[in-house]
């Protein structure tokens, strides 16, 4: 079976078992997203949801937290791990939203990567949920599983978000990472996954190999 055949099944298996699903972190606009987005590197979700609603009641646009206080924020995000760099870099996104976006999301990989905190997989969720562009987001849950199937043999997440870009189609891209993240929170857990009750077992690397 060839990488294409593995990708369909697995991708069939998904929308089978989780069609419904949606973006975990809570938003209601792009500039709430971003931030979100931003929080949750080497955080939970979870976390990050019970941390955004004083943020953004605080800071509810990009011209009000390019002019916030810094130790005010650092207060407010530092349950979520990092707290101070990202403190830090929310402001200074803030304020280059404002410098060179009149306070609006860009819409580009380029120009969102030019921000304070935004990487890829950033990058990536804004591009997908807001704008509906093509973009696989690469975190912990899809950097595993991928490997565990056997679709991508690498550690470095550009390199495993092009080559599931390829297996892929565009318009499912976004849909397909809310799923994968799901499969990999319900079955495919980092440690113990639950074999024994997972769909693609019969396709997966991982599992011939126990």
């Amino acid at each position: 079976m060839d990488k294409q055949q593995l990708s369909q099944i697995f991708e069939n298996y998904l929308a089978g078992n989780w069609a419904d699903v949606k973006c975990s972190l809570n938003y209601e606009n792009p500039f709430q997203l971003i931030c979100a987005t931003a929080l949750s590197a080497q955080c939970t979700d979870k976390r990050v949801n019970e941390i955004t609603p004083n943020l953004f009641r605080a800071y509810p646009d990009a011209f009000a937290l390019a002019n916030a206080d810094y130790d005010s924020v650092a207060a407010i995000v530092k349950s979520a791990g990092l707290y101070q760099t990202k403190a830090k870099n929310l402001i200074s996104m803030a304020k280059a939203l404002v410098e060179r976006h009149g306070g609006e999301i860009p819409d580009t990989m380029e120009e969102l990567t030019a921000l304070a905190g935004v990487g890829r997989k950033t990058a990536n969720v804004i591009l997908g949920n807001i704008w509906h562009r093509p973009g696989v987001v690469v975190d912990t849950h899809v950097k595993r599983i991928s490997n565990r199937l056997g679709l991508v043999n690498s550690d470095d997440p550009v390199k495993i978000e092009r080559e599931l870009e390829q297996l892929i189609d565009g318009e499912n891209h976004c849909i397909w990472g809310h799923r994968c993240i799901s499969f990999g929170r319900e079955i495919c857990t980092a440690k113990s996954p639950k074999c024994t009750i997972c769909g693609v077992k019969d396709v997966c690397k991982y599992y011939a190999s126990l």
